[in-house]
């Protein structure tokens, strides 16, 4: 019964829920609640830009070779209203911030 509550709350975007990198990549729309566990458990820190593609999908908006942005939430249109962005020095993620 725990996971049906699990299910319907991630549906209907109530609460913020455990990352889970295939939701990610195939739910986009549903990204908005997966963000607070990314931050809480710093999960790409430390990563390389293959693990980066790996866990978060080969679709980042490529700013330089220093900066990649993941949308988050979009308008009604697709324009993106929230990313998390990746900051890499050496290839390797440093740093993350939702913008």
């Amino acid at each position: 019964m725990p996971n049906l509550i699990k299910k319907l709350l991630f549906l209907l975007e109530i609460g913020n829920h455990q990352f889970d990198s295939i939701l990610w990549k195939t739910r986009p729309e549903k990204r908005k609640t997966l963000v607070n566990d990314i931050f809480k458990f710093k999960i790409p820190i430390g990563k390389s830009k293959k693990e980066i593609r790996e866990l978060f999908g080969h679709e980042p908006h490529i700013y330089t070779s220093m900066t990649w942005s993941y949308p988050v939430e979009s308008d009604q249109f697709g324009n993106t209203l929230l990313s998390l962005s990746l900051y890499f020095k050496d290839e390797i993620v440093t740093s993350i911030m939702l913008k």
